[in-house]
């Protein structure tokens, strides 16, 4: 395999893993506006480690939503700026 088509292949990877985040996102995202337009929702978000360490997040929100996200999408390195986990902007008081 070439260096091109090995970033050929890599591009392609990295967006098939981008996908599934962003599949996951715009769901919640239509959800929501979908329970505003009726004027009520309750909805339960829930996420756990299945096999290679990738992520199972489910939507329940009268149907369920299962979506599949590699960790690497997932989890930033540990010097990335502004990691927000804590809830904090990462500068000091």
């Amino acid at each position: 395999m070439t260096t091109r088509q090995r970033g050929i292949r890599e591009d392609a990877d990295s967006m098939r893993r981008s996908a599934a985040t962003d599949r996951a996102l715009r769901r919640l995202i239509a959800e929501i506006h979908d329970g505003l337009r009726h004027g009520y929702f309750e909805y339960r978000v829930t996420c756990d480690i299945v096999n290679h360490e990738r992520r199972r997040v489910v939507i329940y929100a009268g149907k369920t939503y299962q979506f599949t996200i590699p960790k690497d999408e997932c989890v930033r390195c540990a010097d990335s700026p502004g990691d927000s986990s804590n809830g904090s902007d990462g500068s000091a008081n």
